[in-house]
């Protein structure tokens, strides 16, 4: 029975060494576009918003369309007023082509036009595009019970 068990390891190895590639994202550079990213949401510059996503997402959307659907995304939680960092996730983003990108999330939590900080967080997903670094989703995120970052 030992082909099981080298598989296992075999298996355990391999998960551990895909692991490694979300580190391919230098820290502090995705903490920055990312903030970047939220501050010009919060203050409704949604073109430099736009200027920070990724190829993929902006061959998708009309540039007059962003704004609008930014506006809409908003009335879920409410227009971010300020954040606080409250976690961040290392993964990957699979694409429809099959490829992937390894991927930095980053959780803040705000104050909005609608909630309290600690009722609604934003999610920010930074990819590497090219020789920068790029938005590739972002989101609101409603507490339906209980704070997970209190």
């Amino acid at each position: 029975m030992p082909e099981p068990r080298i598989f296992g390891w075999l298996l355990f190895a391999l998960t551990l060494a895909g692991c490694g590639h979300s580190r391919d994202i230098h820290m502090v550079a995705a903490r920055k576009r990312s903030d970047a990213f939220m501050a010009d949401w919060i203050a409704h510059r949604s073109d430099d918003a736009l200027n920070k996503m990724e190829p993929e997402f902006t061959a998708m959307i009309n540039r007059s369309d962003f704004a609008p659907q930014l506006e809409k995304l908003s009335s879920y939680c409410g227009w971010p007023l300020d954040i606080e960092l409250k976690d961040i996730q290392s993964g990957f983003k699979i694409y429809a082509d099959g490829h992937k990108n390894p991927m930095r999330k980053f959780i803040y939590a705000a104050n909005t036009t609608q909630f309290p900080k600690g009722q609604c967080y934003f999610a920010v997903d930074i990819v590497p595009n090219q020789d920068t670094l790029k938005v590739t989703t972002f989101g609101p995120l409603r507490v339906t019970s209980g704070n997970p970052y209190p």
